[in-house]
């Protein structure tokens, strides 16, 4: 708790009315590659609390389309264009679902999935680079062509492999660890553009 609170960045989304200090990382990645404009449609995976889902919102404006997708239930918040769904990325129905609900495919998925930490790190990273896996799979799916996708990775022995997938499906491939990313932490984020899968 003492480390929590003596956090400059959960201190500052206290402040600035962020739902979590994962909205700096956003942020900053927003602001170095323009990924998120104006009107787009972006789906958002593990978006619980939502301080992702502000950050987007800001961007994306009143004429934008958020779709939220997290196991835990996300707090109401007051825009009309914002739609949370409680789903696992594990499920292929969720697939289903987004088509049946949403007709076009998303200028840009985000990821910031990540497992229920045991403290195994072999289990936990394995467990990170599936989820992430999964969230390609819904990319694969529900993308733009020429869209771009956002995702947190856990740094491991699985992490090349998975830098591979992202190299076929996208033609730009860039890595990121945002300031607000704690420095222990081995999570990085794959910022991916130019969608050229189906």
């Amino acid at each position: 708790m003492k480390k929590i609170l003596g956090d400059p960045y959960y201190k500052l989304a206290r402040n600035l009315g962020y739902r979590s200090r994962a909205a700096f990382k956003l942020l900053e990645i927003n602001k170095k590659f323009k990924i998120i404009k104006n009107g787009f449609s972006v789906l958002d995976l593990g978006a619980a609390p939502g301080g992702w889902i502000q950050v987007v919102r800001e961007a994306v404006g009143s004429k934008g389309l958020i779709v939220a997708v997290d196991l835990k239930y996300i707090k109401p918040l007051p825009w009309s264009n914002v739609v949370t769904i409680r789903g696992n990325v594990e499920n292929e129905e969720l697939i289903k679902a987004l088509k049946n609900k949403f007709n076009e495919r998303f200028d840009v998925i985000l990821s910031d999935l990540s497992p229920n930490i045991t403290g195994i790190w072999e289990i936990d990273h394995a467990r990170q680079i599936f989820l992430t896996y999964c969230a390609l799979k819904i990319a694969n799916n529900l993308l733009k062509k020429n869209g771009a996708m956002i995702a947190k990775v856990f740094q491991g022995d699985l992490f090349n492999n998975l830098l591979m997938e992202f190299k076929c499906l996208f033609s730009s491939v860039a890595m990121v660890k945002p300031k607000a990313s704690r420095t222990r932490s081995a999570e990085v984020y794959v910022v991916a553009r130019g969608f050229k899968a189906y």
